[in-house]
């Protein structure tokens, strides 16, 4: 994957941002695992 930012420091991840990272993304990532559950 390539990420496209003004600077650098824009690529750090303190806790705060790995949290609201995390947030934005389960519910989306649980549909998909429960989609996908009847393949596997």
């Amino acid at each position: 994957m390539e990420f496209s930012v003004e600077t650098r420091e824009e690529l750090y991840y303190d806790k705060q941002k790995l949290l609201d990272n995390g947030d934005r993304w389960e519910p989306i990532l649980a549909a998909r695992l429960e989609a996908d559950a009847p393949y596997r």
